[in-house]
């Protein structure tokens, strides 16, 4: 992919995020002030993200989610990174770490590797369950 290519992708979801951000400020009625006060963002911060002219920071992310409800996923879909709390996780479990790697390593197919994952996705949930 050419690096303009690139670029262009980056402003359009710079501007995908703004507008999901914008639009659940417009519904609700908020100024910038009150909704940056309410995720701890001065309000010329917020504006910019909402124009797509800034890059959301993590912080800001989680107390979009946090407090206003804003779905953190989407967010980081838009970007292309995973979400706040998969890296976190991932900082903090050196298993978790050391199981990605074994199986990143392991020459399996991306199928393959799919069915693994969707695996633990499923062992992960049913665990949840039976805990609560």
């Amino acid at each position: 992919m050419s690096l303009s290519k690139q670029i262009s992708e980056h402003k359009e979801a710079l501007q995908e995020i703004g507008r999901y951000i914008s639009d659940y400020r417009g519904r609700r009625k908020l100024s910038l002030q009150h909704m940056g006060a309410r995720v701890g963002v001065n309000p010329s911060y917020l504006r910019d993200v909402e124009r797509g002219e800034k890059i959301p920071d993590d912080e800001f992310i989680r107390n979009l989610s946090e407090n206003c409800g804003l779905d953190e996923n989407y967010i980081y879909d838009c970007m292309g990174k995973a979400p706040l709390v998969a890296r976190e996780e991932l900082e903090h479990h050196s298993i978790l770490q050391e199981t990605l790697k074994e199986i990143g390593m392991s020459g399996f197919s991306e199928q393959i590797k799919e069915e693994i994952y969707r695996k633990f996705y499923f062992m992960a949930k049913m665990a949840l369950v039976n805990i609560k």
